[in-house]
């Protein structure tokens, strides 16, 4: 990988839905380089999906506090539901950022990790504004 790989990585970072038109122009290729380039970096795995963001109506933090030899299959779990999940340190030991587009979605994202066996105690911090 070479620095026009890594600035065709950055336009598609920001935009997966760029042109290759439009990447070629702004890296100083052809628009058959930057499609050869591109799919070379989806061959070898360096690209691993094009996707969007959206912006979720409504976020939480559960906090989890789990059996303590129970945590890293708590934790495994708990990616099937939430974004994003961190082992913590601190009175809990999991946190997980649940983004949902309705309410009755992030209470029922909520209800699924309090129901773990591996889960002790949950507090949820949901955001109220950015």
């Amino acid at each position: 990988m070479d620095q026009t790989d890594l600035e065709v990585l950055k336009i598609l970072r920001k935009d997966a839905r760029a042109k290759y038109v439009k990447i070629a122009d702004a890296v100083g290729l052809t628009e058959g380089a930057v499609r050869r380039r591109i799919r070379k970096l989806i061959d070898e795995g360096v690209v691993k999906s094009f996707t969007i963001e959206t912006t979720a109506e409504f976020e939480g933090i559960v906090l989890v506090e789990t059996e303590p030899t129970q945590t890293k299959t708590a934790t495994a779990k708990i990616r099937k539901i939430a974004g994003r999940v961190f082992e913590v340190s601190g009175g809990f030991d999991i946190a997980a950022l649940i983004q949902a587009y309705t309410m009755e979605e992030l209470n029922r994202k909520i209800d699924e990790i309090r129901k773990l066996p591996e889960v002790l105690t949950t507090n949820t911090l949901v955001k109220l504004k950015d």
